[in-house]
């Protein structure tokens, strides 16, 4: 029926009843949707075959990084290695991610600058069809092609060769090159990576490339935001030629999907945005006094109306962002929406007809301003900026009768370094979510930490019992990791600053550091926590020989500090210090010898302040006080503890250390997390104080190396 193969025989009744399962979901179809709770090693990848058996149509992947799509890529090539059928495959990256000309773009986006450059590109294609005399132009067959010089585009090079330029009637139009049409053709018989395939490209733009393989092909790899963001959703089904009655969709990491989407649905307002609108309305008005719009004398006094209007908030809008700037330190705090009103619109008689009158304004500006094929854009910046400073006040008002927009004040840096925006971000991500699983054939969430199931079923779905659920056991042998939790020691608020509670954190931590061979990880509640252990760690460190490495605020730095602690694995071993839902707690496989040991200190609560409350509140009211809470606190910070934790063993043959400092993960009671663990991880913890701990991790060390060495 499908791919028949496993990668542990022991899990094999398990993956049967998976791949059945989704085989069924697939095929049975009625916008059904399968979640599936699977750790690290159960095959889950594996589960395309079966959906390739049954998809009545294109099957989209959807990942939340560029990481995960070799995942599904090496799917692919086992099933094109093992069965007669080669399905193809292609895959759609940023254009900020793939861009050749990405680092030229200076003060704008990669979506508006290829937009600008595009525009220009056609231009010139056509005064190139008048210089050559004939009804056909293509860029490919001059030997001396026009020069592009970088800094000073005046078309882009890539896009022109994806091009060719023909006369119909009289007038210009575009079709793509040959060069490009047999690129696609070369790229699906084959598989290739996102290194190679840039490669492959050479002199043709990669998103061009990849926005028309992805067209033909039967599995497209994109990003959540290619689907679930509100804005694009009909753009990208109807620019990939997906039809969704016979789309099978499969969410990759879905632990990911719920706080992806929130944050695809935030509007954000800065004083630049501001600064551009002002431009573009400057820019509208010069149109307007030459005179080129045709309209009624009752049509130009509205946009008259609508300019005076755009010309008094946005001023206020700078004023009252610099004045918050001013007043609130770094950080978020809720705005005061009355305050904000009452200031913003001060002498409108009418809010709604001002920005009735202004959005009129907005929407002639975009379709000045919008170059053709701009809606390819998938980014989210085609809207000039005066449209979107008016989104952002039609949110705002949104927010007067929709609870689950939440608006809100944010502040970083200090001194002249210091900025204020304003946003408002929609908190509740099931109404978008299930604007596609309610129209698509059939979608399968997939994840190694979906635990509690029941929980993500409504903070992603809205609705008890909507999908089908199920979980898979660890594939790996238990003899191999050793799961240990704090009997006593927590970092909750009443306990933290206890010296004795301190101490015993501290000899947790220094117990996994100097007992546990190799390379460990210690990842913390929060940056200060992180500050606050420091000394322990360099000392433990320092005590068995190993280097220490602290997780940097710049996440340009990360990769730089990552090959540095994968090389020290293969030595003598280093620690490195990070943050429960940080950069270096998820998302990043660390195999081999890269690490041994993860202690997760604390549970990783997010700040409990005004905007935490608000959410919280929300989904009481939605859910009721045990769900509610669950949702819009716990699960959170269940995630990110698991992520942490799921660092270390990522394969069968290795041998691990996993700590949980907080006995809230042992306790079930108020404020206890153990009911809603995997109940591999319930059943294997090992409840210990900090004396023992030491103890136990020496004992379960020997065993290993008795057994063939830490690592096999």
């Amino acid at each position: 029926m499908y791919l028949d193969y496993f990668p542990y025989e022991s899990l094999r009744p398990y993956q049967d009843a998976m791949l059945d399962d989704v085989y069924g979901t697939v095929r049975g179809g009625e916008h059904a949707v399968l979640m599936i709770d699977a750790p690290t090693g159960s095959g889950k990848t594996s589960c395309i075959s079966a959906a390739l058996a049954a998809a009545p149509g294109k099957i989209a992947v959807a990942v939340r990084t560029v990481s995960q799509i070799d995942i599904y890529l090496d799917e692919i090539e086992k099933i094109w290695s093992k069965t007669r059928h080669k399905p193809t495959i292609a895959y759609m990256v940023g254009k900020q991610k793939i861009c050749p000309l990405a680092d030229e773009f200076s003060g704008e986006s990669v979506y508006s600058g290829c937009a600008r450059l595009r525009e220009w590109t056609k231009r010139k294609m056509i005064a190139r069809l008048a210089e050559v005399g004939g009804k056909f132009y293509d860029p490919s067959s001059e030997r001396n092609a026009p020069p592009s010089v970088p800094g000073y585009r005046t078309f882009c090079p890539y896009y022109m060769m994806t091009r060719e330029v023909f006369e119909l009637q009289g007038k210009p139009h575009f079709r793509h090159s040959g060069q490009i049409l047999d690129l696609v053709d070369d790229l699906r018989s084959g598989i290739r990576s996102p290194d190679r395939f840039m490669r492959e490209c050479m002199d043709l733009c990669p998103y061009e490339v990849m926005s028309l393989s992805a067209r033909g092909s039967e599995i497209v790899i994109l990003n959540y935001s290619h689907l679930f963001s509100p804005e694009f959703q009909e753009i990208i089904f109807d620019w990939l030629e997906m039809d969704r009655e016979s789309l099978t969709l499969f969410v990759d990491e879905a632990h990911n999907l719920g706080d992806a989407v929130r944050a695809l649905n935030t509007r954000v307002l800065s004083p630049r945005m501001i600064d551009l609108a002002e431009k573009e309305v400057e820019k509208y008005q010069e149109s307007m006094g030459q005179a080129r719009l045709l309209e009624s004398s009752l049509e130009a006094s509205s946009r008259l109306r609508g300019v005076e209007v755009i010309k008094v908030l946005l001023p206020r809008l700078r004023k009252y962002i610099q004045s918050r700037q001013a007043r609130v330190q770094e950080g978020e705090e809720l705005l005061d929406a009355d305050l904000f009103r009452e200031f913003l619109y001060q002498g409108f008689d009418d809010v709604e007809e001002a920005l009735s009158a202004a959005t009129e304004v907005a929407v002639t500006v975009a379709e000045l301003e919008l170059a053709e094929g701009d809606r390819e854009n998938l980014k989210g910046d085609i809207e000039p900026s005066l449209a979107h400073v008016l989104l952002f006040l039609g949110d705002v008002e949104m927010a007067e009768r929709d609870l689950s927009y939440q608006r809100k004040i944010s502040v970083t840096g200090t001194g002249d370094k210091k900025r204020a925006w304003l946003e408002v971000n929609n908190i509740d991500p099931a109404p978008l979510v299930r604007r596609v699983v309610d129209n698509v054939n059939a979608t399968v969430m997939l994840s190694g930490t979906l635990s509690p199931l029941d929980a993500y079923e409504l903070y992603l779905l809205a609705e008890k019992d909507r999908a089908k659920k199920m979980t898979l056991p660890n594939p790996f042998p238990p003899e191999n990791r050793l799961l240990m939790v704090a009997k006593t020691a927590t970092t909750q608020l009443e306990k933290r600053d206890e010296a004795a509670n301190r101490r015993e954190i501290a000899d947790h931590i220094e117990a996994m550091i100097e007992e546990v061979a190799g390379n460990v990880a210690v990842f913390f509640t929060s940056y200060s926590m992180m500050s606050q252990y420091e000394a322990t760690c360099k000392g433990s460190a320092r005590k068995v020989g190993k280097l220490l490495y602290l997780e940097p605020r710049n996440a340009e730095d990360v990769p730089g500090i990552l090959e540095d602690f994968f090389r020290a694995g293969k030595k003598g071993g280093a620690v490195l210090l990070g943050v429960s839902g940080g950069k270096l707690a998820e998302g990043i496989d660390y195999k081999g010898e890269a690490l041994s040991g993860v202690a997760v200190v604390g549970l990783p609560l997010g700040f409990y302040n005004e905007i935490q409350r608000e959410i919280n509140q929300y989904y009481v009211r939605k859910y009721g006080q045990k769900n509610g809470m669950l949702i819009a606190y716990t699960l959170p910070a269940i995630n990110r503890g698991l992520q942490g934790a799921g660092r270390v063993i990522r394969d069968a043959s290795e041998r691990g250390v996993i700590l949980f400092c907080d006995r809230r993960f042992r306790e079930g009671g108020r404020g206890g997390v153990s009911p809603f663990l995997p109940k591999w991880i319930r059943d294997e913890l090992i409840v210990t104080d900090a004396k023992k701990s030491r103890s136990i991790i020496r004992a379960r060390v020997a065993e290993w190396e008795d057994r063939g060495g830490r690592r096999s």
